[in-house]
């Protein structure tokens, strides 16, 4: 049982590492969308930065690894797309290992 314990640990940690990313870039387009809206330019808003400032590490990901043809506005949503992702395939995996280890997901997500 302590083997399930550590393994369900890690993979809430790695669940909790995409979404702390993801919604700060989901944030940041809200924000975008909203100062747009009054008017103003988003670069000047402090919360627009600081969420820019969390979701970075992952667009400059994706820049590295997307095509050069790939307009670099565009990024910020490939990076949400590729978390949404990695964020589903851990969830599915925590089911997975709860699963195998016979517990219902109720009984999983209680800790029981």
């Amino acid at each position: 049982m302590a083997d399930f314990q550590s393994t369900l640990f890690a993979l809430r940690m790695v669940q909790l590492l995409i979404a702390i990313p993801l919604l700060a870039l989901a944030g940041q387009g809200i924000v975008n969308v909203l100062t747009r809206m009054f008017g103003q330019d988003p670069k000047t808003n402090f919360f627009y930065r600081t969420l820019e400032v969390v979701g970075s590490p992952f667009t400059w990901l994706c820049r590295w690894i997307t095509p050069r043809f790939v307009a670099d506005r565009h990024l910020p949503l490939v990076a949400v797309l590729l978390l949404l992702v990695g964020y589903a395939w851990v969830t599915l995996e925590i089911g997975g290992v709860c699963t195998r280890a016979g517990l219902t997901a109720r009984q999983c997500l209680q800790g029981d």
